[in-house]
């Protein structure tokens, strides 16, 4: 018995240890990654390179880098708010008194006070002071509504950004279309010499797995930059099996033919709307509201992108609940109660399986209008997932199927669970 309680504490422990080696050893590689793009660059000692790297067990290493065909201006400068009113009422000759509001660059009051000053006067002037008094406040109470206004206009204007935030900023690049090619040509450059010469850093991987470098940075977190019409964007993808790079480090391929094996796919984004697309964006998000689902639920903020020769990628993010005051929750789907945060997560948890399982059925189902598609490119659907911290959910999760495989549904070739079957499921490290 002690030796089976040893083995498996032993187990954990070895386990724990990988995986704080990989951990390690993507930080590192995310570095070598980083300097090997700056190294492109004449003038490179300013320049942000950010390489974000994530293990996805049995499936492999993603190394996402910011999109180059939109470098430099691949950000969005939130706009400063707007600016509070700054306010001085003063009263009349005599007695007087002042009321002022000052307000800083962000609108923040930096100063708030009500001045009375008194001389020596005779009754009829302190009668028509009290008037001015009285005028004065009275214009203080209008004073104090109108900052009011514009506090919550400011407040509905940061609550208007931040729902822009999950659908689609529109913003000029400012980059030639010469210059993309050569910004894009840098990191398939960078990425086949880290493959080839530095993935040993990554001696973890299984043989299936596979490491993949990307300009699709940032995915996931609510945010995408459209660009305006007449510029082009295009999605990147550099990647080799760690079968391949295994037979590269043992001679048993040399460099030319590793080489010839990485696969690079380059995608333009199309920026012109799609009426089937369309029209999936538009069932997806009726289907995720409150009233029809029984998991999680959309803010109608389900938008898409339609990646040239490769398919389509429609973006989601799903909740669970609504925080009220003191901690407490409701779940919208699930009746409404008044649930604690830890009733609350363990719901979340509890209905995730039955989300990830109808989210499937869904594109197989509403997929199958989908006519815009060739049928060797993919539909693909990447979510973000409900916060749940603790409930070793994931934080995101793919779904992506081949074209094939819905028009063979549709034809009867494949059955419901053939079908379903052959989808591709990755999900994000748990949180």
């Amino acid at each position: 018995m002690l030796s089976v309680v040893y083995l498996m504490v032993m187990s954990t422990f070895a386990f724990a240890q990988a995986d704080e080696r990989m951990e390690r050893d993507i930080k590192v590689a995310e570095g070598v990654l980083s300097s090997l793009i700056k190294q492109q660059f004449q003038n490179s000692s300013w320049l942000p390179v950010a390489v974000e790297g994530s293990y996805r067990s049995g499936y492999g290493i993603t190394f996402s880098v910011a999109n180059f065909s939109n470098f430099p201006i691949n950000y969005m400068v939130t706009p400063r708010a707007p600016q509070a009113p700054r306010v001085r009422v003063q009263g009349g000759q005599g007695l007087g008194y002042t009321y002022s509001i000052e307000t800083d660059e962000e609108g923040e009051v930096v100063t708030e006070e009500l001045i009375g000053r008194s001389r020596n006067v005779d009754k009829e002037s302190k009668a028509e002071a009290e008037e001015r008094k009285q005028e004065a406040e009275e214009r203080m109470a209008e004073a104090e509504a109108e900052m009011a206004d514009a506090e919550e206009a400011m407040r509905e204007s940061e609550r208007a950004l931040q729902r822009s935030f999950s659908g689609v900023a529109v913003m000029p690049s400012g980059v030639s279309e010469k210059d993309k090619q050569k910004l894009n040509k840098i990191l398939v450059d960078a990425a086949k010499t880290f493959l080839s010469d530095y993935s040993s850093i990554l001696s973890q991987l299984k043989p299936e797995e596979r490491i993949i470098i990307t300009n699709r940075a940032n995915e996931g977190n609510g945010r995408y930059w459209r660009f305006m019409s007449d510029e082009k964007r295009f999605f990147l993808s550099i990647e080799a099996s760690a079968a391949d790079i295994k037979q590269f480090q043992t001679n048993k391929l040399t460099k030319e033919q590793f080489a010839a094996k990485i696969k690079v796919v380059e995608s333009e984004v199309l920026n012109e709307r799609i009426q089937d697309l369309e029209l999936l964006t538009t069932i997806i998000d009726r289907l995720y509201q409150p009233d029809l689902s029984k998991t999680y639920f959309t803010e109608e903020n389900t938008y898409y992108e339609r990646l040239k020769d490769f398919g389509a990628i429609f973006h989601m993010q799903v909740f669970s609940s609504n925080q009220l005051d003191r901690g407490y929750y409701t779940m919208p789907t699930q009746g409404g109660q008044k649930l604690s945060e830890e009733e609350r997560n363990k719901k979340v948890k509890e209905l995730y399986p039955a989300f990830e399982k109808e989210l499937k059925e869904n594109i197989l189902e509403y997929g199958r209008t989908i006519r815009s598609l060739n049928p060797n490119e993919s539909l693909i659907f990447n979510v973000q997932l409900t916060k749940c911290k603790g409930c070793e959910i994931p934080s995101t999760i793919e779904i992506s199927t081949k074209v094939t495989v819905l028009t063979d549904y549709i034809s009867g070739k494949l059955d419901r669970n053939a079908a379903l079957a052959k989808m591709e499921v990755k999900k994000g490290p748990n949180q």
